[in-house]
Parts: C-alpha cells; structure tokens; sequence
C-alpha cells in the first residue's frame, strides 16, 4: 500500500463525518417545530388515544407555515363518546372543535366522516389549525370564513367533493358575501357544510393568487391590533372587497357548471333523475294498462249482460210461440 493511503483514507472518513453531521444537520430543519399533543381518552375511547398519541406531528407543518404561529405551547386533545355532555350540546353534524383561549380541542371520533373531515388524522389537523389561528392573531376575533378556510387549507389539498360542493353552493346561492358566509355557520347541515366548501374555495383561491405567505401576514397584522380588513389589504395588496369581486368575477359559467357536471354529485343527481323519469313513465303506463283493463272488463260485462238479454227474449218468443190459440167461437 502507498504512504499516502492512510492520510487518503483518514481525510475521506473525516469528509464523509462532515457530510453526515451536515445532513442531520439539514434533516433537523426539515422538521418543522410543532406543538405537543396531550391526550385525554376515556376508558372506551383508549384505542383511538392511543392512535392520537401516534399522529405524525409533521402533518401539523403546513398549519405552522400558514399561520405563522410561534406559540408552540402542548395542545389538549380530549375524545369525547356520544353520551359526553360535550357530543350532547354539540350539533350532530360537528365532529369536534376548537377552544382556542384554552388551547384545547375536543373531537367526537364516531362523527370523523362528516364532511369537511374525512377520518381522524385530517379532524385533528383541522382543530388544531383553529388554536394555532387563535395563536398566531394574538387571540383577537378572525372571521369566521377565514378561521374555517385556513383550516381546511392547512389540512388537506381541494378534493373533488370540495368542488362539487362549492359549485353547487354557487349554483343554488349565486353571490353569497363573506359576511353572509358567517352567519351562515350558525345554520343548519346543508347551510353549514355549503358555508366550509365556499370558504375553503375563497381561501385556497387567496393564497393561490396572492401566495401563501398572505395568510400569517394577516393573522401578525391582526396580533398587531389591526382590524381584518386593514391587516388583509396589506397583506394582500388590495381591499378584501377588491378580492371578493374578483373572485365572483371568476366564477364564469364554466368555473360553476363544468366541475359540478364532471363531479360525482352530478352523476348521482343524473342517476337520481333518470330514475325519476322511468318511474314515472312506469306509473304513467301502469296507469293506461289499468285503464285499459277496466275498459276491457266493462266491454266484457256489457257483452255478458247482452247475451244475457238476448237469451231472455229467445226464451220469451219461444214461449209465446208454444200458447195453443183458442178456436174462434162459431156464431149462428
């Protein structure tokens, strides 16, 4: 072996330390700092706390990112049953919430398929996004279609039942005002969950257009003490009047019919439809074959009742025919 080999070596292993220490080095930035999650499940609720307890808390770095929020304090998570006095007071359609002031979020694990929310992990994201919200505006009011529209945008990409949602929300209510929009999460199941799909849709739209980096600028501006509208038209560039009719502007003909009727709710409404149709041509015709019966009963019973007649004149004349004539009396 060369004398140079082991210097060699020696300086190859050290470069190859270097290189490791660097990479866990940029792997420890690539983790996201995220708030620590303490469990509270009852006895028949373990499993599911123990599934809790194993969420990937990366899943909450797109929330960080968004809300800017640098209050990273533990987060309670308590899973209420349905015979909880928490799942009692709470509309049948909430799947859980958020209590931001407390840093708490309570979830209801037997309602995690109700829409916004698909399953437990995305139900999590979700109220823990509202806290960080909470957090990161300094616990001053945020309206409500942008707490919501925040939240679902921190928790999962637009799916086709967003869309499909948001298009028939836009079909049946036309131009629905954000104001509106708020008052319309105090309704009823459909109300509400039209309110999420358009509130989701404005959001994802805002941070599409005016990057992602608007939303925690608005929630600083608000922790700042700056009313909503103030802290959105500096962090956007332009008043949230301006953005709202743009947005509405925007959804042309095609932005509101082609995802509804390529959507799975227009087939299912195309299927319902066609059913309707068949089955009240199916009535329409049972109806002329029960006519046609009753028609072809009452020809039947006046043919019967004609025989039966003219049975009775046969016999009748036949009668009159069998009389013996009297002989005509002789007169002298």
């Amino acid at each position: 072996m060369s004398p140079l080999a082991p210097p060699i070596l020696r300086s190859f292993r050290h470069g190859l330390a270097a290189g490791l220490i660097l990479l866990a080095a940029l792997s420890a930035q690539a983790q996201t700092a995220v708030p620590h999650l303490i469990v509270q499940a009852p006895e028949e609720l373990a499993a599911l706390g123990r599934t809790v307890q194993n969420f990937d808390p990366q899943l909450l770095a797109p929330a960080i990112r968004l809300t800017g929020a640098s209050d990273l304090s533990p987060i309670a998570v308590l899973l209420a049953p349905e015979r909880s006095p928490e799942a009692q007071s709470a509309p049948p359609w909430v799947s859980g919430y958020a209590v931001g002031p407390a840093g708490a979020i309570v979830l209801f694990p037997a309602r995690t398929k109700t829409y916004p929310d698909s399953d437990l992990d995305a139900l999590v994201q979700h109220e823990v996004t509202h806290v960080l919200i909470d957090r990161a505006a300094g616990g001053r009011p945020v309206p409500r279609w942008f707490h919501e529209g925040l939240a679902m945008a921190a928790g999962r990409g637009r799916s086709l039942e967003d869309r499909s949602r948001t298009s028939f929300a836009i079909l049946i209510d036309g131009r629905t005002t954000l104001s509106d929009l708020d008052s319309r999460f105090a309704g009823g199941q459909s109300e509400v969950q039209a309110a999420y799909a358009l509130a989701g849709d404005f959001v994802a739209d805002l941070l599409l257009r005016h990057g992602a980096d608007t939303a925690p600028e608005i929630l600083a501006g608000i922790a700042r003490g700056e009313s909503f509208d103030v802290a959105f038209q500096a962090a956007a560039g332009e008043t949230l009047a301006s953005v709202e009719a743009s947005y509405w502007r925007r959804r042309t003909f095609w932005n509101r019919w082609v995802p509804f009727l390529t959507s799975g709710a227009a087939l299912w409404l195309g299927i319902t439809a066609l059913a309707l149709v068949a089955f009240k041509r199916r009535r329409v015709r049972d109806q002329d074959l029960r006519e046609k019966w009753a028609l072809e009963e009452e020809l039947t019973r006046a043919q019967e009742d004609l025989k039966h007649l003219q049975s009775s004149k046969d016999i009748e004349d036949a009668e009159v025919a069998e009389e013996p004539e009297e002989p005509e009396e002789l007169v002298n």
